[in-house]
């Protein structure tokens, strides 16, 4: 009997399960990164698309195949994800599979979706061929919407292999898929079988690695190793495992996955992945180049890998430089000389550290001719006439220097420290003793450089002249069509208003053209023709961006009405190269006219159609005379800039100003202010050892006094708005401003709804103590005759009110700021910005915030679905947006705008945002979505928000959320918040301030627990918030502990 249950006992041991120690993990890939972030995925797509049968990428470290019918299309969506096909290659069937996950799969997640409601689809799992259930059923159906499915077995029925997610498209109109989402629940049962190790570590290799695998603690023969070097799991028997019978030759990146097998158990799967970086095989075409002085060239480098970044170098940069694209610039040279240029690898992931050197000659041209300087030197008691010439047909320009200290330095000068003259002569006036050096240069080769020494001893004789003694021949402002009527006008010019009153305060147009006005040809803006006197010079100011200049080149010349011949004086492309010139603005071009004296000429823009759009004004024809302001009139408040021609080189002066602002210098070149109205003798003193010399000019300077302009400055402090000049707080004072011109002496100021009705405060400070729109009204006088200045309506005092940084002057000044290939400012951009926050100023006095209005430029949006977040943020300690204050998004898809009217887009807070007195504050907007696509329609997103764009050093209270980059050029994943200073912008966002409900919000209410609770909304009955109520009505309270209740406001 007791044999008997000991042999039952045995018997049913070994029916029963070992139990073994088992772990449910779960791997998961999300896609919610681009790939030019470093994010995973499939991407093959445009222009480097190709077609396999299927497509591999490793998914948070497993290997995984894609393949498709109907489309070769993989692409990345910020909003949803994998992007399989495209409008007009959708895919049919499309599956996802890997054979990388070791341990029995529980359950496999997907969350995917198709394009429109009008489509339709499926999605299945199978693992190890067997199908997975989503509850009963193989397949779970797709809707337009993201949405997961789980397919599971039971835990018996678990497999280990090969998973495969299939999705099919069924309905007879078909679209892109999109998967956002995958999760896998799989079990791993601990092994005692012992894993393989492997004789070299895991890691990155420069060369091929032999691999041995071994089990130290088994009996030889006893066990078998199988591997894959695919990365595959090895433990299947059907898949591309190897037994081990020899070290493993590992030539190539590759991941190794080993286990030992002993009878039916398997070991751990041990992995070991082999990073084996290849030559790059990076070399110049040529080894050694020759170029001629001032020469271009190109660094032909042979990459057949394509491996970036590739890092160019010279060793004589002042030889020949190279940029970072391979081109090379040869210097100009005297002699022949080399550099060497060194392409240089860093290495990466895949090909380890190269580099590849050539040599280029650059080869010297044979000097100019030596100019002829007419006298060379000497002494001389008077100002001596120095003519230079040279019959040397490949010289260009004439150099003259009578600053440079060496004939060194003075040769390797450019032409804003010496004079350059166009042709072969040249006449130079001397006055005063020097060393005069000159050479002629012509294209990349110079003359010797010419000394000549003069001394020159001259009568002291003191002389002056001003910023006003000039004579203009001809003045064209272009502010009329009569005024211009005698000048030649090309399809396209006509007269705007371009701001030319930053330069010239009374302007009121200047002649432009468009870029777009034509797709080809030119036009041509021409003057009349002048007669040409001795000192003259042509200036004009041009308005032009620098982008795009190399499609367009516009030029600005001068004909010689009688020859025919046609000089170019400026090249817009060629002077914005020399100059670095990277922005737009109004730019002053002045050229001397003396070769053209005594002549009859005529001037020309000539604008290529393409390139950038073009204003012109304040073109005139001016000469130096010093007694051409013999009687100098201005009015009270503007300035003479006096400049010392005095001749026999003075050591000391003195200037009396009677009547200016200030009255004496000693600086030679003084800058004057008159404020008062009168008549004003000018002297200036010299002195030059005992010897004295003044020069006198009586009733020199009349100032004028003329009636003021009245206008009002509303109080700084006080909030700017889309709908009101200023918005301000009841019972707090504020300072208005007079901003008058003309200089009043006297002032009347009519208030509303304030404690004072009428002041004759320069610079009055009042208190508003009734709610409501005001107006106000200024009146300026002087003895010479009033003006008044009337804001109606400009004021809010009390209330609440949408405000932002723009003025009204500014208002209607918006614009898309666009970044040209690299996006917009203030939205949609390519250039690692991924927010933008505009900051405000303190509150005066304690207010909320409960919505945020936006003024969009463009809202195109590839995803609708695509939230846009906003955030009101506390300033932090930097100065730059701090803690979050509140939050909340609108989807792109809602975000409002209209070619002909500015719209406003209105953020909702759940919760109201209290503001202290005294409190600056950040509204922040973004990220903004940036994707495109590649295949038709070839969409791309494209939102801005509306700026008023302002001149470098004015206000800026735009801030933008920039990417950090290491010294390896690639960002590190950090942001930095910087104030946009370099271009500084206000942007189109209204935060709604309240100046009342601040203490209605302190109303709290308890629950049956005791527990405050605060007001975070106020509704009417049929569901619409407000930000205040009226006596009498019904309204829905709703409190921060999710309760709500009706009031009857009384």
């Amino acid at each position: 009997m007791k044999k008997t249950l000991l042999t039952l006992i045995a018997v049913l041991a070994t029916l029963l399960p070992v139990t073994a120690s088992a772990a449910v993990s779960t791997w998961s890939f999300e896609w919610n990164t681009s790939k030019n972030k470093g994010g995973q995925g499939f991407y093959n797509f445009g222009a480097s698309a190709v077609e396999k049968d299927f497509y591999t990428t490793e998914l948070n470290g497993l290997q995984w195949k894609a393949s498709a019918e109907g489309t070769i299309v993989f692409a990345y969506t910020a909003s949803s994800g994998q992007y399989i096909g495209s409008a007009d290659r959708p895919p049919v069937k499309a599956t996802l599979s890997t054979s990388d996950l070791a341990g029995l799969i529980k359950a496999v997640r997907v969350s995917a979706r198709v394009n429109k409601d009008t489509m339709a689809g499926n999605v299945s799992v199978t693992v190890n061929g067997k199908s997975y259930l989503n509850g009963t059923n193989t397949t779970a159906s797709l809707t337009n919407s993201i949405a997961e499915y789980e397919f599971k077995v039971a835990d018996a029925d678990a497999q280990e292999g090969e998973i495969v997610i299939t999705f099919n498209q069924t309905s007879d109109t078909k679209g892109p898929l999109y998967v956002k989402k995958i999760e896998i629940d799989y079990e791993t049962v601990e092994s005692s079988v012992p894993a393989p190790t492997f004789s070299v570590a895991a890691g990155t290799y420069d060369e091929a690695q032999s691999v041995s695998l071994a089990v130290s603690s088994l009996e030889a023969g006893k066990y078998t190793i199988y591997y894959t070097t695919d990365g595959s799991n090895p433990k299947l028997e059907d898949g591309t495992r190897k037994a081990y019978t020899e070290p493993i030759a590992v030539a190539e990146t590759a991941t190794l996955k080993a286990v030992t097998h002993v009878g039916t158990e398997y070991s751990d799967v041990a992995e070991a992945k082999y990073v084996i970086r290849k030559d790059p095989q990076i070399r110049f075409n040529e080894a050694k180049v020759s170029l001629i002085t001032g020469e271009e060239g190109y660094a032909d480098l042979l990459n057949p890998n394509k491996v970036t970044p590739i890092k160019y170098s010279s060793s004589a940069p002042l030889v020949c430089s190279v940029d970072s694209k391979g081109t090379l610039y040869t210097s100009y040279v005297k002699e022949d000389s080399e550099a060497v240029i060194t392409a240089k690898f860093d290495g990466d992931a895949n090909y380890y550290p190269a580099s590849a050197t050539m040599t280029v000659t650059v080869v010297a041209k044979t000097p100019l001719k030596e100019p002829v300087v007419t006298p060379l030197g000497g002494k001389f008691n008077d100002a001596v006439d120095v003519k230079i010439s040279t019959d040397d047909e490949n010289a260009v320009t004439i150099w003259y220097s009578t600053t440079a200290k060496s004939a060194e330095e003075f040769e390797e000068s450019d032409y804003t420290q010496s004079t350059v003259v166009e042709g072969k002569e040249a006449t130079v006036t001397l006055d005063k003793s020097c060393t005069l050096y000159v050479m002629t240069r012509g294209y990349n080769v110079n003359s010797p450089v010419v000394t000549a020494t003069f001394d020159i001893t001259l009568p002291l004789k003191a002389d002056f002249t001003t910023d006003r003694a000039v004579v203009a021949d001809y003045d064209q402002e272009f502010d009329s069509a009569d005024g211009m009527a005698d000048w030649t006008v090309g399809k396209g010019w006509g007269l705007s208003d371009m701001n030319f009153k930053s330069i010239k305060s009374d302007d009121k147009t200047s002649i432009a053209i468009n870029y777009d006005y034509a797709s080809s040809g030119s036009s041509v803006l021409e003057s009349p023709a002048f007669d040409i006197k001795a000192g003259s010079k042509v200036e004009f100011y041009a308005y032009f961006a620098p982008n795009f200049l190399i499609y367009g080149k516009w030029t600005f010349t001068v004909t010689d009405v009688d020859s025919g011949e046609t000089t170019t004086l400026l090249n817009a492309f060629d002077w914005a190269q020399e100059t670095a010139y990277n922005t737009t603005t109004w730019n002053k071009f002045d050229f001397d006219l003396s070769k053209y004296v005594g002549k009859k000429v005529s001037f020309a823009f000539d604008y290529p159609f393409g390139g950038e759009s073009l204003a012109i004004d304040g073109f005139r024809i001016v000469r130096e005379d010093a007694s051409a302001s013999e009687s100098l009139h201005i009015f009270e408040g503007e300035s003479v800039a006096f400049k010392s021609i005095t001749q026999g080189e003075p050591e000391s002066m003195t200037w009396s100003f009677p009547g200016a602002e200030v009255e004496t210098s000693t600086e030679a070149n003084p800058v004057v202010t008159y404020n008062k109205a009168g008549t004003y003798d000018v002297t200036l003193t010299v002195t030059r050892g005992t010897e004295t010399a003044k020069a006198e000019r009586k009733g020199f300077v009349v100032v004028s006094q003329k009636a003021p302009t009245a206008i009002i400055g509303l109080p700084e402090e006080g909030y700017e708005s889309p709908f009101v000049g200023v918005f301000l707080p009841l019972n707090v004072p504020v300072t208005f401003r007079d901003l008058s011109q003309g200089h009043p002496t006297e002032w009347k100021w009519v208030f509303q709804n304030a404690n004072i009705e009428t002041t004759t405060e320069q610079n009055p400070t009042v208190v508003f103590e009734k709610k409501g729109v005001v107006s106000v009204g200024l009146t300026a006088k002087n003895d010479a005759g009033q003006a008044n200045d009337i804001l109606t309506y400009a004021i809010q005092a009390g209330g609440a009110q949408y405000v932002w940084n723009i003025s009204s002057e500014e208002n209607s000044k918006l614009e898309k700021v666009e970044l040209g290939w690299y996006g917009n400012y203030a939205g949609t951009n390519w250039l690692d910005m991924d927010k933008f926050a505009e900051k405000y100023k303190a509150t005066l006095a304690s207010a909320t915030i409960d919505s945020v209005a936006v003024y969009f430029a463009s809202v195109t949006a590839i995803a609708p679905e695509t939230l846009i977040p906003m955030t009101i943020n506390a300033v932090g300690e930097d100065g730059a947006p701090g803690a979050v204050l509140a939050s909340t998004a609108v989807k792109a898809g809602d975000l409002k705008y209209d070619d002909k009217d500015y719209l406003a887009t209105i953020f909702r807070f759940d919760n109201t945002v209290k503001l202290e007195k005294g409190s600056e504050f950040f509204v922040t907007i973004g990220p903004f979505p940036n994707g495109s696509l590649d295949t038709a329609p070839y969409t791309k997103d494209d939102i801005a928000i509306f700026c008023h764009r302002r001149s470098v050093g004015q206000k800026n209270t735009a801030w933008h959320y920039l990417a950090v980059y290491g010294s390896d050029d690639k960002p590190t994943g950090e942001y930095k918040w910087y104030a946009n200073t370099e271009d500084p912008v206000s942007m189109a966002i209204s935060p709604a301030i309240d100046y009342e409900k601040y203490d209605a919000i302190q109303d709290v209410r308890y629950d049956e627990a005791g527990t405050e609770a605060t007001i975070v909304g106020i509704y009417t009955i049929e569901g619409i918030r407000v930000t205040k109520t009226m006596p009498g009505n019904i309204y829905i309270y709703k409190y921060s502990d999710g309760s709500g209740r009706k009031v009857l406001v009384k």
